[in-house]
């Protein structure tokens, strides 16, 4: 697989914090950022091309698909898949903790996010990924 089929999904139901973060991202050597302003597109998407996949950014609170249940639907596809969770709420339910601790998210990120902060904690997650399916 070639570099630039790897994928970088940004999923929001804000159309301006898609084409921020994808602005933001697409400089990063050796991704392709993808992004959905539905989650059910994006899980489509996903589930057609799961092994491209490297990291799924998604925001929590969403019509229909919520942030928690396509994160898991995704890592059930893909276990090496990273993920980033990120809202502009304060998360403090069971089931986020629970999915914190089982590792189905990574990484929380609260909104608003510096994207400078972004930039690098994608970074970061596209190295751990690298490490992983390296082993």
């Amino acid at each position: 697989m070639g570099s630039k089929d790897r994928f970088v999904s940004i999923i929001d139901d804000e159309l301006d914090i898609t084409h921020l973060f994808h602005d933001a991202l697409c400089k990063i050597y050796g991704i392709s950022v993808i992004t959905f302003n539905d989650s059910a597109k994006a899980l489509e998407h996903f589930t057609n091309n799961k092994d491209k996949y490297v990291l799924v950014i998604s925001d929590l609170k969403m019509s229909g698909i919520n942030g928690l249940e396509l994160l898991k639907k995704m890592k059930n596809v893909n276990t090496y898949l990273r993920t980033i969770l990120m809202s502009d709420y304060k998360v403090n339910d069971k089931l986020f903790h629970q999915y914190l601790k089982e590792q189905i998210i990574d990484k929380f990120i609260k909104k608003p996010i510096n994207l400078d902060v972004l930039y690098q904690e994608v970074n970061n997650q596209v190295h751990a990924y690298q490490l992983i399916i390296n082993r």
